[in-house]
């Protein structure tokens, strides 16, 4: 039952819902009655391959039988909206263009000057390139699965770990492999991509890891006994480009659209790149420091986004900006106290509220500011802490600290018995002694 405040707009929205499914129902008697009888029964080519295409792209649902109907128009206004186009629920050539594209189905061609369907499908050429030994494809839509990959494609990964393999083993005249990158690509998705800004580009991503590890773990078992091997973790890079790089543009067809979900396969048998003058201290504390910053900052994304692929990357930002502005910070109080460059353990505080702050703020300046504000006194409130633990645990009666400050009317005895607010305890500010750690203590200790 909605808000009695929004009443009034929700009568008037369920009025002209009504009144629309009642012209929805009348164009529906005369598209039926505009049809060939045949198609009233059997069932019209074009409706069916329009349901069967709205169904595959986008879940509508819709009985797939070829008789036009209010629920198959109302499945196509909803898809050309979702793909930015004008929700007429009319099949334009623009709207047949994008249900290919996003179905994957081809559509019945149709008579010059007439609507007349014809019962032959186009068939269109198989325009994918020549199968690759370096390049891996036939992924489904939004999968990285190598399992599901046909044998076929499975089988190269084996042969190029055994290739990366056979170059490590440092014969004469063999030139070894000194890196692996693997580049993941997708096939366009703009009813997706609407939805979902960068999901291509995430598939993608996620396609060049999960084939880069397949290879190096199998690479691993061919390397068991061997000790000498010239790639280290960082020599095997995994990027993505998304649908910016397609083998066939504009595909016509599902087997089309599985060649451009593929994975490239890059041995590199030259230096490293990039290459480093010498490695050194500054180096290793810049590459070691990112990876805290950033599972700090995916603790944070990963509660605030609901899309896997946004919270990585907002993760990714945040720590690349994050170290920059630690060896600021570092810079910055080595100059001012050279003794502690990191004074009161500003890293490990400022790593810790890095967490919450990503958690909360989209802005990365945002994220970083708020995260520096708690680390700059974080260290001084941990130390207060300690500080009140060790009195839970002192001898008493002692001398009060210097600390402390008296707080009157909390202790139910009399007027020199007080509280410090520092510590909690209770004070005798007669004799100036700490003579109970806690209000509880005091009460067995000076019963009323």
């Amino acid at each position: 039952m909605p808000p009695s405040n929004f009443a009034p707009q929700w009568e008037q929205d369920r009025e002209q819902e009504a009144a629309f499914d009642r012209l929805l129902a009348e164009m529906e008697s005369e598209i039926i009655d505009s049809l060939p009888s045949r198609s009233r029964t059997a069932g019209d080519a074009q409706v069916l391959w329009l349901q069967k295409a709205l169904n595959r792209a986008s879940g509508a649902g819709i009985p797939e039988n070829g008789v036009a109907s209010v629920q198959t128009r109302r499945a196509l206004q909803k898809f050309q909206a979702d793909q930015g186009l004008r929700a007429t629920g009319t099949l334009n050539q623009q709207t047949r263009a994008f249900l290919v594209e996003a179905s994957g189905i081809l559509a019945p061609r149709r008579r010059h000057g007439g609507d007349t369907p014809l019962r032959e499908m186009e068939t269109p050429g198989n325009r994918c390139p020549a199968d690759s030994a370096t390049v891996i494809r036939g992924f489904a839509r939004y999968d990285d699965s190598i399992s599901l990959l046909p044998p076929e494609q499975q089988n190269k990964l084996t042969v190029i770990a055994q290739e990366i393999a056979s170059s490590q083993s440092g014969a004469q005249g063999v030139v070894p492999v000194t890196q692996v990158i693997a580049i993941g690509h997708a096939d366009p998705d703009p009813a997706m991509e609407a939805r979902n800004p960068g999901f291509v580009q995430y598939v993608s991503e996620k396609r060049a890891h999960t084939v880069l590890e397949q290879l190096n773990c199998r690479f691993i078992g061919l390397m068991s006994n061997v000790r000498t091997i010239t790639l280290s973790g960082n020599d095997w890079i995994g990027v993505g480009r998304g649908a910016r790089v397609l083998a066939i543009p504009a595909p016509r067809t599902e087997e089309e659209r599985k060649c451009n979900r593929r994975a490239e396969i890059i041995l590199l048998r030259s230096t490293r790149r990039p290459q480093v003058s010498q490695p050194n201290a500054e180096l290793s504390a810049a590459r070691d420091g990112l990876i805290p910053l950033y599972h700090a900052a995916l603790q944070g994304t990963s509660g605030q986004y609901d899309s896997p692929h946004v919270a990585i990357q907002k993760a990714r930002e945040i720590a690349e900006k994050a170290s920059r502005f630690i060896e600021f910070k570092l810079r910055e109080r080595a100059a001012s106290c050279p003794a502690i460059p990191d004074l009161q353990g500003f890293t490990p505080y400022f790593t810790d509220a890095l967490s919450g702050a990503a958690s909360k703020y989209s802005d990365t300046d945002t994220v970083i500011n708020r995260a520096a504000e708690i680390a700059e006194s974080a260290g001084y409130v941990l130390e207060q802490a300690r500080h009140r633990v060790e009195w839970r645990f002192a001898v008493l009666p002692q001398p009060m600290g210097p600390d402390c400050e008296a707080v009157s009317g909390q202790v139910p005895g009399p007027a020199n018995h007080v509280l410090c607010r520092p510590h909690e305890h209770i004070l005798d500010t007669t004799a100036r002694t700490v003579i109970a750690h806690d209000l509880n203590e005091y009460r067995r200790l000076f019963p009323r």
